[in-house]
């Protein structure tokens, strides 16, 4: 009887045979049943703590961004950090339009024209 994590149908099972006329229990009957019920608090603390974090997030909204709103900060920064590269280098920024590159030449392909290697 070596369950790593007992089902629902286990522990209704373990409280029936508790509440049967069964008055002994072998060795392995009570390792099972101590395991049963370790996890089962186990489970009821895990659930509170999660309860309790929820609780305090709604108790103190704060700002959170959406990933459309994180990809944008992404962008933004960087298409700042090529503008201060460009700047260091002395040459013009010049930012990608987007689309297919040709990796030799880094010239900006036309909708469906293909790489000729």
């Amino acid at each position: 009887m070596t369950s790593t994590t007992p089902s629902a149908g286990d522990i209704l099972a373990a409280a029936d045979t508790l509440q049967g006329p069964q008055q002994t229990f072998t060795r392995d009957e009570v390792a099972y049943l101590m395991h049963l019920a370790y996890d089962a608090g186990r489970t009821a603390t895990y659930v509170e703590d999660i309860a309790e974090l929820h609780a305090t997030w709604a108790r103190h909204p704060i700002h959170r961004p959406t990933a459309e709103q994180r990809y944008r900060e992404q962008m933004a920064e960087m298409d700042a950090l090529g503008q201060a590269r460009a700047a260091a280098e002395g040459r013009p920024y010049r930012p990608h339009p987007g689309g297919p590159v040709d990796w030799e030449t880094g010239r900006v392909l036309a909708p469906g024209e293909q790489v000729t290697a």
